[in-house]
């Protein structure tokens, strides 16, 4: 049956006369290998008349991951398989279930290197000798059993049915089956031109001793069963994991995404990260390996792949390698500590956090800056995500500049970035911060104000996620004040050494916001007082009997009240008030409104009447404070600031909410 040309030139392909149906969980270059020795031909010939070899005479590597849209047709059509099949032979089958295949991309102009660094896949496969032996039925006595496809995952260390690690090297020559020489670019099959091997025999070519050209090893993978040796308890672990993730590859892949709970889709992601970490802090982690042999199978690993970098970074520091191990018993070994670290099956515990985070501490501090940036740059679960920022002087950052990570909160939190005001008022100091200032020896009120916004930005970080200048934005405190406050407050603690204690304050607040059911929603507050002015008519029956004000430079005004108004209603700066901001954009002086309000908070002024106006202030603030909590809708409440410069004021929207107390007895 004739196909339409595929590739270049005008090369057809027709059905084989000699097909074979693809064994169960089979790869495509296990199929090729065993087309190859029914029909007594080179597996490169085998993929030619599949219409698979590329126009540069090669048979891609990429291929395994997935097969082009133009060779699919023609390659089901020629070993008669369905489309279905076809790609049930490529990794693709696993995109769903394991998401580093989601992610690597490898072309014809690229090697492989991508997809072994992200653990996606190792075009060299790994074996189990008694499942390529087959299992007597006709078809595999005659040609071998499967070459599996999930043993091309970093993940697949051991066969559970045979109850044993997987092999990687040939028993004889001792080289990998698939590895291409150092001229040749990683191909699906190694040596792919050469004939008459068995599919289960070693391709390597190794040389003659006589001098004579190299020929194929052509040990038998299939007769060897000296797969490495662990205690029983040991192996027992390990085929527990390896049980668990078996059963995650070979779920079902069609409704993966639909049925996928958040544990499932952050497993492969979660535990590549922690076989990371566990490498890069050993032996910090010492305490997850669950027994010495396996620990010594780590230790194993991390000073041979030690032994294997390349010349120091320019830092000093020695290069990362980030491939998975190729040993199984060593993949097996880190990926047994990696699912201890991760807290076996309880992954969404927030404890999972406080143990990978020391480990994190550990590996960054010992690698260049880029390594922990590129694991933060991962789609892991919300909580490794956590676990891996950067912890800085009480904050924490993400990798990458403005990376979607950033936003992350550092903390499971119960309250929203909507729920922090600006400045911790002044009731959560007192309640939370005691023992720190009990020992915070010359505090001053200035630097608590500090202390106030820090902890604010804190707050934010924790409910919201993000860089402490994205928090500052969220809560509108600009970025220089911010700066300032945070720098004052860090020499204070540094001096002091009182970070911990700070961090405990913070999280006192963060349990009381996590389990208050009254939380105010001071971003609201925020957005509805945006464009508020007392109303006149407000001002005038807040002043009532108060004549004595007068009319001096830093008298009261409606301007005054405003802004402490907002400040009481929102817990912001008065510094940071819509109405002061406006007269800076408008090019006025701020000085006689800001010396208004300092006289009239100053302690020393608070008598006789500025006593009586800030009690009326402070009631109408709770009267507006409650209806800012019962509204939802900006448009409801806002007025428009009178014009700085005096020009005509603007018609206000006087509403119930702008105007609370008209006519009321304050």
């Amino acid at each position: 049956m004739h196909q339409a040309p595929v590739g270049r030139g005008s090369m057809t392909v027709r059905r084989l006369a000699r097909a074979l149906s693809p064994l169960p969980e089979e790869s495509l270059p296990g199929l090729l290998l065993r087309l190859a020795y029914r029909m007594e031909r080179s597996p490169a010939r085998a993929a030619s008349l599949c219409g698979l070899i590329h126009h540069q005479n090669r048979l891609p590597g990429e291929y395994l991951i997935s097969l082009p849209a133009e060779r699919i047709g023609p390659f089901a059509a020629a070993a008669r398989l369905n489309v279905e099949e076809a790609h049930a032979l490529t990794l693709s089958s696993f995109a769903a279930v394991y998401p580093p295949l989601a992610s690597v991309r490898i072309d014809g102009s690229r090697n492989t290197t991508a997809s072994r660094k992200s653990w996606a896949a190792s075009i060299s496969s790994r074996y189990c000798a008694a499942c390529l032996s087959g299992d007597g039925s006709p078809v595999q006595t005659l040609y071998g059993g499967p070459w599996k496809l999930r043993w091309h995952l970093p993940v697949a260390y051991a066969c559970v049915r045979h109850r044993t690690l997987l092999s990687h090297t040939c028993p004889s020559c001792g080289g990998t089956p698939n590895r291409p020489t150092n001229t040749e670019r990683q191909g699906l099959i190694t040596h792919r031109t050469t004939s008459g091997l068995h599919p289960a025999q070693c391709r390597r070519l190794v040389p003659d001793v006589h001098g004579a050209p190299a020929v194929p090893c052509a040990a038998r993978l299939d007769h060897d069963r000296q797969a490495a040796r662990v205690p029983e308890a040991d192996l027992s672990v390990l085929l527990a994991l390896q049980h668990r993730i078996d059963q995650r590859l070979m779920c079902d892949q069609s409704t993966a995404d639909a049925g996928q709970s958040a544990s499932d889709r952050y497993f492969f992601p979660d535990l590549i990260v922690a076989a990371h970490l566990i490498r890069l802090s050993w032996p910090d982690g010492a305490r997850y390996a669950s027994s010495t042999s396996l620990a010594d199978l780590i230790d194993r690993h991390v000073s041979s792949a030690a032994d294997r970098r390349h010349t120091p970074e320019p830092d000093g520091r020695m290069a990362i390698a980030w491939d998975a191990p190729e040993d199984p018993a060593e993949c097996a070994a880190v990926l047994v500590a990696a699912d201890s670290l991760l807290g076996h099956e309880e992954r969404d515990n927030a404890g999972m956090t406080d143990h990978v985070r020391p480990l994190a501490t550990s590996a960054f501090s010992r690698s260049p800056a880029n390594v922990g940036a590129s694991l933060r740059r991962m789609d892991v679960s919300p909580a490794m995500a956590r676990a891996l920022l950067c912890h800085t002087q009480g904050f924490y950052r993400a990798g990458g500049h403005r990376h979607v990570r950033q936003r992350l909160p550092s903390r499971q939190s119960r309250f929203r970035i909507e729920h922090v005001p600006a400045l911790l008022p002044q009731e959560w100091l007192s309640a939370h911060f005691d023992d720190l200032l009990s020992h915070w020896a010359h505090h001053t009120d200035w630097k608590v104000r500090h202390l106030r916004r820090v902890s604010a930005l804190k707050l934010a970080e924790m409910s919201g996620g993000g860089t402490w200048p994205d928090c500052a934005k969220t809560l509108r405190i600009p970025w220089n004040t911010a700066q300032q406050s945070l720098k004052v407050i860090r020499q204070e603690l540094n001096s002091h050494d009182l970070w911990s204690d700070f961090e405990r304050s913070v999280e006192s607040v963060a349990s009381q916001l996590d389990w208050g059911t009254d939380r105010v929603h001071y971003g609201r507050r925020r957005e509805l007082l945006s464009y508020w002015q007392v109303p006149a008519g407000d001002w005038a029956e807040l002043c009532r009997d108060l004549e004595q004000f007068g009319h001096g430079a830093t008298s009261p005004t409606r301007d005054t009240a405003t802004v402490l108004i907002w400040t009481h209603v929102t817990q912001g700066d008065h510094l940071h008030s819509p109405m002061l901001d406006a007269l800076r954009e408008s090019g006025c002086s701020t000085r006689r409104l800001v010396a208004s309000i300092n006289q009239l908070r100053t302690p020393a002024n608070r008598k006789g009447g500025k006593r009586e106006l800030l009690r009326r202030l402070e009631t109408y603030s709770a009267v507006l404070a409650t209806a800012c909590d019962q509204r939802a809708d900006t448009a409801a409440i806002a007025t428009t600031f009178s014009t700085p410069a005096g020009t005509n004021e603007a018609g206000r929207m006087l509403s119930p909410v702008a105007r609370p107390l008209t006519g009321a007895s304050l």
